[in-house]
């Protein structure tokens, strides 16, 4: 069995560790004293700093020289430990290396966030061990609880709303990103926060309060302007980092009252508001359906807990879900629309857009666009073009051009690079109910993942498939299938490699059953299962699985997340 690496001894542990925790004891009090910028032991440290790894979406982690498909087995291969945090874990776990922690030494580092507002560093070579520090962001005799998840829509957060989106660390100075959602006496607040990843102390000023509006006579508008309402936008997308500013985009909870997508920059030093996007600000008598965000509103940004993709030129690249669309006809709505945003400093602009041909029947039958994120495909495959790849819940794949996007064409999506279902059934005025939900239906969440020329789509209700690309396109009848299945949300995968050697396609799932299963799958054929959390079950099980969680590549480490817990798998040996 693997052993851990050397640390301090329990008492001093302890001691060390309980000195990092720290608490916020009123929002408004938080310290505003500049702190020194934390400075990295190794200025070449590997780390996963944002979802995914990288701002191109793809998952694909092509550095991996440990874990190779020769050794990932049950009887080479398994948890490490876990650890337990105080609430439900929903965002993606982030990983740095050989950072300097004072007295307790160098270490490698996973940072998480939790529901029950509290981030977290512990210990990635063992971690089973105390944290190296707690911040918590809720003090109930001061009235700062965590809001609860019961506004009238289903979420899927346990009861509790706090920390959902994956966290940002920023390379150069080390501080950490990420947005709160608490209570204050009852009165729903979010706040972007800054710590340092060695303490947990505030970075810079700490913290501002999430308050924007924007010009717009759409769904909430009041005298001109609609106003961000923290009651009812969740902030589940990833953070990332373009053009100097920290990124932030909201969706809604399960579609429930009067939202809107919501993308804003702010400065990372000061924590300023630089600009905000909304992306449905226009009144629109006609729409394809009439809930309560219709007629002007809609368009969440949550992408199944995707970040935004940022391309080389700066520009980023991010889907709106169910909402009004009114782009056809020169207006500013945009739901069920992948966007080409810009970010120049002040403002965002709309550079370009694609929606679906059957946009009205998507948003009616909540089948959207939104529901996963966009990953830019290197050019080694596509001729030469730069192409963006993305899904919906309706089952379906779209390979779209980043130079010409194509915006709408009624008549099909003939004027995109390509498209093709991966599930089996289409969206038709046939449908029954407004939501096509269930075990018949094979919808897609998060983003594709992406390795030497192959693309991997995990939907619900069926297997792991494996496209090719060929002559610059996708071929879209799989080169491979997993023998295994997934439940009710599908999978998110990546993909471990040594370049384009030794790849691993990981892929989690909340099962039907509700337990989370992570597999392993040799990359070169699917079809080839190495290894899955259940096979040792009494060693790797995990418990109560998370919707859309996505598992993190990190040094011969394979981090994830069940229930409230933060696993780690590695070899044994």
């Amino acid at each position: 069995m693997r052993l851990p690496l050397p640390r301090l001894a329990p008492s001093l542990l302890l001691l060390a560790a309980s000195a990092y925790i720290v608490s916020c004891q009123g929002v408004s009090d938080i310290p505003t004293t500049p702190n020194v910028p934390p400075q990295l032991t190794d200025p070449n440290y590997v780390g996963v700093v944002m979802w995914k790894g990288n701002a191109s979406g793809t998952g694909s982690y092509a550095k991996e020289t440990t874990l190779t498909p020769a050794s990932v087995n049950p009887k080479q291969f398994g948890k490490w430990g876990s650890f337990e945090a105080d609430g439900i874990v929903m965002g993606q776990p982030l990983y740095v290396s050989q950072i300097n922690m004072g007295s307790a030494g160098t270490h490698n580092l996973i940072v998480f966030g939790t529901e029950n507002d509290s981030v977290y560093a512990i210990d990635a070579d063992d971690p089973t061990a105390p944290a190296f520090w707690q911040r918590s962001y809720l003090d109930p005799a001061s009235g700062l609880t965590t809001m609860t998840d019961s506004f009238g829509g289903r979420t899927a957060l346990g009861g509790k709303v706090g920390i959902t989106g994956t966290p940002y660390i920023d390379i150069p100075t080390g501080a950490v990103y990420f947005v709160t959602t608490l209570s204050r006496n009852g009165v729903p607040e979010q706040w972007l926060r800054a710590i340092d990843i060695r303490t947990g102390n505030d970075f810079g000023p700490g913290s501002v309060k999430i308050q924007a509006s924007v010009p717009g006579d759409g769904k909430g508008s009041v005298n001109g302007q609609i106003a961000f309402d923290p009651s009812l936008q969740n902030q589940r997308a990833g953070l990332t980092k373009v053009n100097g500013a920290i990124i932030v985009a909201w969706g809604s909870f399960s579609d429930w009252g009067v939202y809107h997508g919501w993308i804003m920059a702010f400065d990372p030093a000061t924590l300023n508001l630089l600009a905000v996007f909304n992306s449905t600000p226009q009144a629109q008598a006609v729409d394809s359906a009439n809930g309560p965000a219709d007629h002007g509103g809609g368009g969440a940004f949550w992408q199944g807990g995707a970040a935004p993709a940022v391309d080389a030129a700066g520009n980023i690249y991010i889907n709106a879900a169910d909402g009004s669309f009114n782009a056809d006809q020169s207006g500013n709505n945009y739901g069920n629309t992948m966007l080409k945003l810009s970010y120049n400093g002040t403002s965002f602009q709309v550079l370009d857009w694609f929606t679906p041909f059957n946009s009205a029947c998507i948003d009616l039958h909540d089948l959207e666009l939104g529901s996963g994120g966009i990953a830019l495909i290197p050019p080694d495959f596509t001729n030469g073009s730069n192409l963006a790849i993305t899904y919906s819940k309706e089952g379906r794949l779209f390979v779209v051009n980043t130079a010409t996007m194509g915006h709408y064409n009624a008549g099909g999506d003939n004027q995109i690079a390509q498209e093709f279902m991966v599930g089996a059934d289409t969206c038709s005025d046939a449908i029954s109910g407004d939501v096509a939900e269930g075990p018949n239906w094979n919808r897609l969440y998060g983003t594709p993942a992406y390795w030497n020329g192959n693309v991997y789509a995990a939907a619900s209700n069926t297997t792991l498939k494996q496209y090719q690309f060929e002559n610059g396109l996708l071929n879209p009848t799989p080169k491979a299938t997993s023998h295994s299945s997934f439940g009710l949300r599908g999978a998110n995968s990546v993909v471990s490699s040594n370049g384009n050697q030794g790849a691993i396609v990981w892929s989690y799932e909340k099962s039907a059953a509700g337990g989370g299963i992570l597999h392993a799958y040799d990359a070169t054929d699917v079809s080839k299962e190495l290894w899955n959390s259940n096979m040792n079950s009494e060693r790797d099980a995990l418990g109560e699985g998370i919707g859309f969680s996505t598992p993190v590549v990190a040094q011969g480490r394979i981090i994830v997340t069940y229930d409230t817990r933060v696993g780690v798998f590695g070899l044994l040996e």
